[in-house]
């Protein structure tokens, strides 16, 4: 057996789904396979699945407190919607400022995922305002992640 204490040892995340073939690809000689689950997902149209370790990868690097309270109130009251305008009165921000501010949570999540993923569902029915949700099982997530930041 090797000793890997003197080599540099790096962090890779994986999909649980994928896990037990990242131990037989480090140790095919292993006969006993890892069992894994794979992650419960949320599906919103337009974006990949959003599981509960994105969630909280996601709400540990979100540094505005406007996404991060608008995301909270999405939460609590899942699966309730809530408008742009609303959104904006929840924050307290200006109405520019929220929407910069969301484009943030793309350019983490692009940076995490590989692709802009949010944590909740966005639609602009017919053109008209922008309307906010976010899945129950999300909103789980989203509020046990915030939990473990506190």
């Amino acid at each position: 057996m090797s000793n890997y204490q003197d080599e540099e040892i790096i962090m890779v995340p994986v999909p649980k789904s994928r896990l037990a073939a990242v131990y037989a690809a480090l140790n095919p000689e292993t006969t006993q396979a890892v069992s894994a689950q794979p992650e419960e997902t949320v599906e919103y149209p337009g974006q990949p699945p959003l599981t509960a370790s994105m969630v909280s990868r996601l709400e540990s690097e979100l540094g505005s407190a406007a996404v991060r309270g608008l995301m909270d109130r999405l939460a609590e009251q899942a699966p309730k919607s809530l408008t742009f305008s609303e959104a904006v009165q929840v924050t307290g921000v200006e109405f520019a400022v929220l929407r910069a501010q969301l484009g943030s949570l793309s350019r983490i999540s692009k940076r995490l995922f590989g692709d802009a993923i949010w944590p909740m569902e966005v639609r602009q029915p017919g053109g008209g305002e922008v309307i906010y949700s976010m899945d129950p099982k999300a909103a789980k997530w989203w509020l046990e992640a915030a939990e473990r930041r506190r």
